[in-house]
């Protein structure tokens, strides 16, 4: 029947990374740490504290500028004040998501011509 047979090549390793990979992935871990613990300490501040004054300012700047856009496109009407603080953290918390996902270096970019 088939005389041979052929396997399929073997993937090549996948290249080292270089220093600008590092240090991108880098930022991206040190980003989002950053974002978990501001989220944490506001989270925290907020269900615990007598009065939080204004202590999501720091969320919101820790997460600027994506956070910003987010928060003019929600603009919190008339709703109940659960649900505003829900929407709050979910728009900041996730707009810091988003960006370290944009400066994670893993994802994958357009191939240029060879």
């Amino acid at each position: 029947m088939f005389s041979s047979f052929s396997a399929r090549a073997p993937r090549s390793p996948r290249p080292a990374r270089g220093m600008a990979d590092r240090v991108r992935l880098a930022i991206a871990i040190g980003y989002g740490a950053a974002v978990t613990v501001t989220t944490g300490i506001v989270l925290a501040a907020d269900l615990f504290a007598d009065d939080p004054g204004f202590i999501g300012v720091f969320l919101i700047l820790a997460t600027t500028p994506l956070s910003m856009v987010s928060l003019y496109l929600l603009d919190f009407g008339e709703m109940p004040q659960a649900l505003t603080n829900v929407l709050f953290y979910v728009a900041t918390t996730g707009s810091g998501a988003l960006q370290t996902w944009l400066l994670w270096p893993g994802r994958r970019r357009r191939r240029s011509a060879e």
